[in-house]
């Protein structure tokens, strides 16, 4: 276990924000500390997981973002899959707008890429070749799915991702869970093309949902997640590595996600069954937080944030 400062401001003055639960304790009593930063404002786990202690919290057979067709045998894991494949054409779209460059000839890095199912679309449906393509994953078993069944090109850690640098690379629900933050933002900066963007999703803890389920909101995921950021404090962040935010969108399909499996979670907190009725109530909450972040942007679930260096100018299209 380890205590570290905010990585914004340097401050270890916090204030306490929320006690948490593990989602996958099977006793639901763990709590986890959240903490926010006094000088920054960044809500934060503290103390947590070092990075050598962090890989046994994501149990095997579980973590959805790990799932391949191998592992997954449940109704729920097969719906959970067919339910990502579909949205590969919807996230594709979100990464690859604004490129003034023939598809083919795109450069694009995913750090997080779990089992490649991102960077095998643009493959295999945007004809992007795969030299074109590389991946970083922490995780051996999804790096190895990555690796053997797309054939691509899947690094364990920053320094053998590749040269050259991208016109694209994608943090989709990844930047949360880094230890070395500020060494992977400095790394992101340093191989993004000089016209190119960097995109990075994370869960919002401003949404509807947020409010609504507290500190069973499945997206505080602790001790999985290490930060939580909003847009004032990702773009702190993000100036001190030379970029900025030039434009931010709503993520509306985690309403879903997020919505169901906090229901979920309260329910085994609370010691009660998830059945149909309370399936149908999670789809109802789950579609009132998708209207809400359609009407509202910065209250969704999730938000997508569009950064380049600071120096660049910006297409009219962000």
């Amino acid at each position: 276990m380890e205590t570290v400062p905010c990585p914004i401001s340097g401050s270890s003055y916090f204030t306490p924000w929320l006690q948490v639960p593990d989602r996958f304790d099977p006793s639901g009593k763990e709590q986890w500390s959240l903490l926010r930063s006094t000088a920054s404002g960044l809500i934060m786990l503290n103390p947590r997981p070092d990075s050598t202690e962090i890989a046994c919290h994501y149990p095997r057979g579980l973590y959805d973002p790990h799932r391949h067709q191998q592992n997954s045998v449940t109704c729920r894991d097969k719906a959970y899959l067919a339910a990502r494949a579909l949205l590969l054409r919807y996230r594709a779209h979100l990464i690859q707008q604004g490129t003034s460059k023939p598809l083919r000839q795109i450069r694009l890095l995913e750090i997080g890429c779990s089992t490649g199912e991102l960077l095998n679309y643009f493959h295999r449906h945007k004809g992007i070749p795969r030299q074109n393509l590389a991946g970083v994953e922490s995780d051996a078993e999804a790096a190895s799915h990555a690796q053997q069944d797309f054939s691509l090109t899947v690094s364990r850690s920053l320094p053998n991702a590749g040269g050259g640098q991208f016109d694209r690379i994608v943090l989709w629900h990844t930047l949360e869970h880094i230890h070395a933050i500020h060494e992977t933002l400095d790394y992101a900066a340093k191989q993004l093309a000089s016209d190119g963007v960097l995109i990075i999703a994370l869960p919002n803890p401003e949404s509807y949902d947020a409010k609504q389920y507290r500190e069973n909101w499945i997206a505080w995921d602790a001790p999985r997640h290490l930060y939580h950021f909003v847009p004032k404090t990702l773009e702190k962040l993000l100036q001190q590595h030379d970029l900025e935010v030039v434009r931010r969108q709503p993520y509306l399909p985690d309403s879903i996600y997020n919505t169901l499996h906090s229901e979920k979670l309260r329910c085994k907190i609370a010691g009660r069954g998830f059945h149909i009725p309370q399936l149908g109530v999670a789809l109802l909450k789950g579609i009132a937080a998708a209207g809400i972040g359609a009407l509202r942007p910065l209250k969704a679930s999730s938000l997508v944030y569009f950064v380049r260096k600071s120096h660049s100018q910006t297409n009219s299209k962000f």
